[in-house]
């Protein structure tokens, strides 16, 4: 048996209704499925089983060499040794129908947040993404406006996708167990890409985020204009995603240091 790896967040999923679980919210039949982090197999089987073909990323060498001989050779099964960060999804997923293409994983805890990111910004290549990660970061991502968790990685994950929280799991069903609660979250990719600027805009709105808008605003926009506005006085938590778009594009159209434009941002619910 292959030694666990602390150092690379190695906490393998041990329980077998979370793991039918999670497969059965990844993968439909027909489609592909990018794993990342498979491990010793263990979402990787029932994977298999749902899937057309499974693409398991692996960093761990032995644990990639070892994997298909886990599995039993399936020919479904493409094993990529390799860091999700560092891989071309574009090449992987060439000529393959987006809708039939899928992330899934159990992903380790000190890359979580990079790895969600990168799905992100691969929303036109899948249809979706379901990933287990540390309670905590599932509770930032799903986080409704006026919750200490909601962030700007609320507000990217909600306009790149329509994000669900799963269900959650204690420690006791992984091994070796860690020290947090886990939970599985699901992302539906939304069509198109929500403007640059208004991601720059909300990574500073939540800069520091017990100071209004205003203050976190200040040197991006005039003083005057934003005094002006109806929500600097508040903070980037106490608005909703739509609330704030709409504050994005007030100033960005009134604002006489930026160019006059027409925008048009439509958030989802």
């Amino acid at each position: 048996m292959m030694p666990v790896r602390p150092r690379l967040g190695q906490h393998f999923l041990s329980d077998r209704s979370a793991l039918e679980r999670i497969a059965a919210a990844s993968a439909r039949p027909g489609d592909t499925v990018i794993e990342i982090g498979p491990g010793r197999g263990a979402l990787t089987r029932p994977l298999l089983r749902r899937a057309h073909r499974v693409i398991a990323v692996e960093l761990d060498d032995g644990l990639a060499a070892e994997l298909s001989g886990r599995c039993g050779h399936p020919r479904n099964l493409e094993v990529v040794r390799g860091n999700i960060l560092d891989l071309d999804l574009r090449r992987i997923l060439k000529d393959r129908d987006p809708s039939r293409s899928v992330m899934a994983g159990n992903l380790p805890y000190y890359v979580t947040s990079p790895i969600v990111r990168s799905a992100l910004a691969s929303a036109r290549l899948i249809r979706s993404a379901t990933f287990l990660v540390q309670e905590e970061v599932a509770d930032r991502i799903v986080a409704k406006p006026g919750s200490r968790s909601f962030g700007y990685l609320s507000c990217l994950c909600q306009l790149h996708s329509k994000p669900a929280k799963l269900f959650s799991l204690g420690p006791a069903a992984f091994s070796p167990p860690p020290k947090v609660r886990s939970a599985a979250i699901r992302l539906a990719m939304r069509q198109g890409s929500p403007p640059e600027g208004l991601l720059s805009f909300l990574r500073a709105c939540f800069r520091s985020p017990r100071k209004t808008l205003r203050n976190n605003l200040a040197g991006r926009y005039s003083r005057s204009r934003l005094a002006a506005d109806k929500c600097s006085g508040l903070r980037a938590q106490q608005l909703g995603l739509a609330e704030l778009a709409a504050m994005w594009e007030r100033l960005e159209a009134q604002d006489p240091r930026t160019p006059t434009t027409t925008r048009s941002v439509h958030v989802g619910c």
